[in-house]
């Protein structure tokens, strides 16, 4: 089930690609990547030069984004920064999200959570992010719009926001942002240092300048202390906080009871992240891992998705299914009558532990809402 698009991730974080990858993908990619470059380039340049502009808004927009493509764990910061700015700055928030891959049309503003109401269960449709953070944030309304300032400026005059928080935006720069905050995953860092499509760089490394705050996210990194002191080098900025990613635990998605791991328990896992070898890594820890199946990104599942995965447990002699909360909001539709076999999402703890970030933005937020 690994199509081009997985097979390009792994040769962007892949530091000594196999000489027949290198043959197959540098020459097409790098060609690709020089067109790349010198349109994002050429956008950056007329923002700087003021020929376009940035469209300010009345609520105070906190960006949170990254540099590289998917799979750093940008979302679960986003719904701490939400529930943080809802329930303990006790402002009014929403989180706008692009809403990619769903169904639902982007063109015009979607709203899948309102204060008191999630008005989809289908990740599916209404995006798998979007409805992560619904599920995940107290108090807080979550639009989806491919205009951002449309959707920012609806949330201020229907809900009255003071506070919307941008689920990636950072090259999105037709909204001014008032806080932007780059998260950079600690083991994966800026993939080979190349520009998409080459590497998974999305913005030039110089670009680091445009944010305020740089989360680096650790995600079961063991050499946490060395990568830290390496990307501070690349950064070059003290306003860094680090982001650990603690496995909570484990939930049977069908009645959302906890389930204890157990190394002697045989299980198979699957997804569609950005970084699938990474939540891979935290199931290994707990259950007898004895398969895994990957789907690109933001993948929409079917049916026959499932019945496959159920079939290939089914030859495993496993009856333990294993996958992500975000990919969760699109399979529950599919698993009501898989006897038999257990499906359970993992999910994970955000723990900031200090380094001024959350300061930052109380500061910010009093200053601009005041």
């Amino acid at each position: 089930m690994e199509n081009l698009k997985v097979l390009i991730s792994k040769y962007h974080y892949t530091k000594k690609p196999p000489l027949w990858l290198n043959l197959l993908l540098f020459l097409p990619l790098f060609i690709l990547s020089l067109f790349y470059a010198a349109a994002i380039n050429t956008k950056n340049f007329l923002y700087k030069i003021k020929i376009l502009k940035e469209k300010k808004v009345k609520p105070y927009v906190i960006c949170t984004g990254n540099l590289t493509t998917g799979g750093v764990g940008k979302t679960p910061i986003v719904c701490e920064i939400a529930n943080y700015c809802a329930n303990t700055l006790k402002k009014k928030t929403a989180i706008i999200s692009r809403g990619y891959g769903a169904k639902l049309d982007n063109k015009n503003v979607n709203i899948i959570k309102d204060y008191s109401k999630t008005h989809y269960s289908d990740g599916a449709l209404c995006g798998d992010e979007a409805l992560l953070c619904a599920q995940n944030t107290k108090n807080c309304i979550v639009l989806t719009s491919r205009n951002r300032q449309k959707a920012a400026e609806l949330a201020y005059k229907n809900y009255g926001c003071e506070v919307v928080v941008l689920d990636d935006g950072f090259s999105n720069r037709k909204i001014k942002k008032d806080f932007t905050i780059l998260v950079v995953d600690s083991k994966k860092q800026f993939s080979n240092g190349f520009l998409l499509p080459l590497g998974a760089l999305r913005e030039p490394l110089g670009e680091i300048k445009r944010a305020d705050f740089v989360v680096i996210s650790n995600k079961n990194d063991r050499d946490i202390s060395e990568n830290v002191k390496e990307i501070s080098k690349k950064i070059k900025t003290d306003k860094t906080a680090v982001c650990s990613f603690l496995q909570g635990g484990f939930y049977d998605i069908k009645n959302n009871l906890e389930v204890h791991p157990s190394q002697n328990k045989k299980a198979i896992a699957f997804c569609a992240i950005g970084q699938p070898q990474q939540f891979y890594d935290y199931i290994a820890n707990s259950f007898n891992l004895t398969d895994t199946i990957t789907f690109c990104d933001h993948y929409s599942y079917s049916q026959k998705d499932i019945e496959l995965i159920i079939k290939k447990a089914r030859e495993l002699d496993v009856d333990t299914v294993i996958t992500t909360q975000k990919d969760e909001t699109k399979i529950k539709q599919y698993i009501k009558n898989t006897h038999g076999i257990s499906f359970l999402a993992m999910y994970l703890r955000a723990d900031f532990g200090g380094g001024g970030l959350f300061g930052a933005i109380k500061r910010g937020v009093a200053n601009e809402t005041k």
